[in-house]
């Protein structure tokens, strides 16, 4: 009975292991996994906002596909320090394969190179945007962040508006 434990265990802990690593072998589920990755960091920059107080920013660089939490200036720095020089919680990069493709805004404009940065403010109403993500195949998600409400919705790109009232 003690060996068929110890077996179940092993097996128990090698499958949490391997399963959580099989998102990076489909360009489908990399897509999906980059998605979930930069929805569940706005979701956390907004809650940190809110919660600590602060102008958070969510740096986008769709050049090197890569994106980055900036902290809000500290006690002792400057209150209108540039985002440029605060301190970040570091940089991510999307998965291999994926492309942060554009950036959309709610006044209709949108963004496809440089750095794009997305001011998240402490009462948790400014910041809504859209981010689209492509992979290799030409797939590609939408990332709806809607500031006021809190929400991720993630859609097809030919889904991707802002709703207009």
């Amino acid at each position: 009975m003690i060996e068929l434990i110890v077996v179940v265990t092993i097996l128990g802990l090698l499958a949490s292991v391997v399963a959580p690593n099989l998102d990076g072998l489909s360009p489908k589920y990399r897509l999906r996994s980059g998605a979930r990755t930069i929805g569940q960091n706005i979701s956390w920059a907004r809650s940190l906002g809110g919660g600590v107080g602060g102008e958070y920013v969510i740096q986008y660089n769709l050049s090197e596909n890569t994106f980055t939490i900036v902290l809000p200036p500290q006690e002792d720095e400057d209150p209108d320090l540039e985002i440029d020089e605060r301190q970040t919680m570091g940089t991510i990069t999307v998965p291999d394969g994926i492309e942060i493709s554009r950036i959309m805004h709610p006044d209709g404009g949108s963004e496809e190179s440089g750095v794009v940065d997305i001011l998240l403010d402490e009462y948790g109403t400014t910041g809504s945007h859209i981010v689209l993500l492509t992979n290799e195949e030409n797939n590609s998600i939408a990332i709806y962040f809607e500031a006021i409400i809190g929400s991720i919705q993630y859609m097809p790109e030919d889904e991707a508006e802002f709703p207009r009232w």
